[in-house]
């Protein structure tokens, strides 16, 4: 069995969605982190980035990912997402409840280089009842697919081991909606044995929209994290996160908590 933990799954803002790291699971193994998260904002970002104050925007969100490895060098990985979120701009209230996206991947081991791992992965994502993706009313979307490079490298500080997580992403969609590239990093830093700290960014840059039916979006998150592993295979996180800058998003903050286990 791999070390315990040794990267995580990495729950990102913005969309909700969540991907786990550049390593994949030995054969038989798996590992899940059910969380908890509460959304909330009263601000947005315009069209030209300005922030306005013309929303009141609240979400309670449950995530269950797992991840598996069904082959040597091979894994697959399915996120569910439960939603009740409510979005309220002048008199208009959009409210939605039940199933987010669900998203399934399926993540490929292209080798190593030195410290470093590679990997690709794809993934398909298919609309719940409530929210999908930004900039769409809660219940709308679309099935969309997803090709993710994935690299990562452990390395160590003294007796204390931490890693770096870089991911980059392409993000179809069927039209009229944009497509985006996606910019993920990650820093860990395991400080003793059972406690573990992370350092997030998330970047989106959607594609400029041609029509009047969507708009381009952009989004930038950052997030930071402390896990305590209390036991051999079980951890509890605890996170916020806060998007600081954007186009046609919503100006959210996010505390959240969430279980891991590991066999």
């Amino acid at each position: 069995m791999a070390a315990l933990f040794l990267v995580p799954c990495f729950l990102a803002g913005g969309a909700g969605s969540a991907h786990a790291g550049a390593w994949t699971r030995e054969p038989g193994s798996f590992e899940i982190i059910s969380t908890v998260s509460y959304h909330s904002g009263n601000s947005e970002f315009d069209n030209s980035g300005v922030r306005n104050d013309l929303v009141n925007f609240s979400k309670l969100e449950s995530i269950f990912f797992i991840e598996y490895g069904i082959l040597k060098n091979w894994s697959a990985t399915a996120r569910l997402a439960l939603q009740q979120v409510s979005v309220v701009r002048s008199s208009v209230i959009d409210e939605g409840s039940g199933l987010g996206a669900t998203e399934l991947s399926l993540k490929r081991n292209l080798g190593e280089f030195q410290d470093w791992v590679f990997a690709a992965q794809g993934s398909i994502s298919i609309p719940g009842d409530a929210e999908n993706r930004l900039d769409l009313r809660l219940g709308e979307g679309d099935l969309e697919w997803e090709v993710r490079g994935l690299a990562g490298r452990p390395f160590a500080v003294g007796n204390t081991t931490g890693f770096v997580d870089l991911q980059l992403a392409r993000q179809f969609r069927l039209q009229p909606n944009a497509e985006e590239w996606h910019l993920d990093m990650t820093i860990g830093y395991r400080p003793t044995a059972k406690i573990m700290t992370m350092a997030q960014i998330f970047v989106m840059r959607g594609d400029k929209v041609q029509t009047s039916f969507a708009r381009t979006l952009e989004s930038t998150k950052v997030q930071g994290s402390v896990v305590w592993f209390f036991k051999p295979h079980h951890g509890i996180q605890l996170y916020g996160a806060k998007m600081i800058d954007g186009r046609n998003t919503i100006a959210d903050r996010t505390i959240g908590i969430g279980y891991w286990f590991d066999f």
